[in-house]
């Protein structure tokens, strides 16, 4: 005996073309069985009515398998009762094994799906086989035929919804997979942005002490050690940074990366240039309010870049640091003079820096300005909203 499952979808319940040609020829042969049998007794426009419900489910039994069946099953024990009493009808039978089958493939649960195949049962039992001068026999043979069909149609229902449930699983992989694929490449990004803001700017004073070290290690030792010890400051400050960076790398999910450098590491900052020859004042006076923190890391990148700028492309030339809040927005602003005329860009920048901290401006709803001034100076300037845009 068969139990009740769990609801089971069809994986298809279109109606096609195939199925609509083999209804128009059953009905076809239908109507001719009936017609020429001796056992005629209904009028045979009837009888062709008759043929054309019972080729319901070839029709539309896929997107309607309950009432197609019940169509058909009432069809088929309408003639073979009262138009055409005849057990020698070929069509009303097959018309239940289309039925059986169609109840057990597209109906979505189980007890409709029985409950249709039993008014298969019934239209024969009370129709042809009630009838016949064997009835047990005929009967056995009757019932198992429909079984069977019933358990093929079901059976390929549950292949049906195994694929579907495959192409589910290998859908939803793939998606989950984009968007680990779309997560590393944004945190590669990430990681790329953060390593140029963090290193370049030390790397970029080291290469500028280097170089100026070297030039005046002869004719005053003192300031050449000076700018070593800058240099050392620089590189340890460099590989603190690579050490934090790669300990987020590696880190549990559970654990808690450090928070990145804000407003209060500006003057630490600040500082660091100024040692290492960078003529750089700071302006904070019209700061006014404190700042969210991804406002103030987006404050402390911007100068950490017009730092770097001024430091590579105006070696010598004054910079001047300001910041500055309204009640709607803040603003960051760093200027460089034009450098002097003896010395000349030491280094050649990527422009990685500026296109990352784009970046991170426009998505705080920011605008980011960058380009040479009048007076052969740079300027660079954020201006960023206090609240989200």
């Amino acid at each position: 005996m068969v139990s009740n499952g769990p609801s089971q979808r069809p994986q298809s319940q279109g109606t096609t073309w195939w199925g609509g040609l083999l209804a128009v020829a059953f009905v076809a042969v239908a109507t001719a069985e009936s017609a020429s049998s001796a056992d005629l007794a209904g009028p045979q426009w009837l009888n062709g009515l008759c043929a054309a419900a019972m080729a319901v489910p070839l029709a539309t039994g896929r997107r309607y398998p309950t009432a197609a069946v019940a169509a058909a099953a009432a069809a088929a024990t309408v003639q073979t009762i009262w138009l055409t009493p005849s057990t020698d009808l070929a069509m009303p039978f097959l018309a239940m094994l289309i039925a059986a089958y169609t109840a057990g493939r597209y109906a979505p649960h189980r007890r409709v799906a029985l409950i249709l195949l039993g008014l298969c049962l019934a239209e024969e039992w009370t129709g042809p086989i009630a009838v016949n001068r064997d009835p047990v026999w005929d009967g056995l043979f009757v019932s198992l035929a429909l079984w069977a069909v019933w358990l093929l149609g079901r059976s390929f229902l549950t292949r049906a919804n195994l694929a579907q449930a495959e192409r589910a699983r290998l859908e939803a992989e793939w998606e989950r997979a984009t968007q680990i694929r779309r997560a590393v490449t944004a945190e590669r990004h990430a990681v790329a942005r953060d390593l140029h803001d963090t290193v370049a700017h030390a790397v970029t004073l080291m290469v500028l002490q280097a170089t100026g070290s070297r030039l005046i290690a002869r004719k005053d030792p003192a300031a050449a050690a000076a700018a070593m010890a800058s240099i050392e400051k620089a590189g340890r400050q460099a590989m603190d940074d690579l050490r934090a960076m790669l300990h987020v790398l590696r880190q549990e999910p559970d654990g808690r990366p450090a928070p990145p450098p804000t407003l209060e590491q500006l003057n630490a900052l600040v500082e660091t240039a100024r040692s290492s020859g960078v003529d750089a004042v700071l302006d904070t006076s019209a700061l006014t309010a404190e700042l969210p923190r991804p406002l103030a890391v987006t404050a402390y990148r911007t100068v950490q870049e017009g730092l770097t700028n001024a430091a590579r492309h105006a070696p010598g030339a004054p910079v001047g640091i300001t910041l500055r809040t309204t009640p709607r927005q803040l603003t960051v602003t760093v200027t460089n003079a034009p450098a002097p005329g003896d010395r000349s860009s030491p280094t050649t920048g990527s422009g990685t820096g500026l296109a990352g901290l784009r970046e991170r401006v426009t998505a705080l709803g920011g605008v980011l300005t960058a380009g040479p001034q009048p007076d052969g100076g740079y300027a660079l300037a954020a201006t960023l909203p206090r609240s989200p845009a």
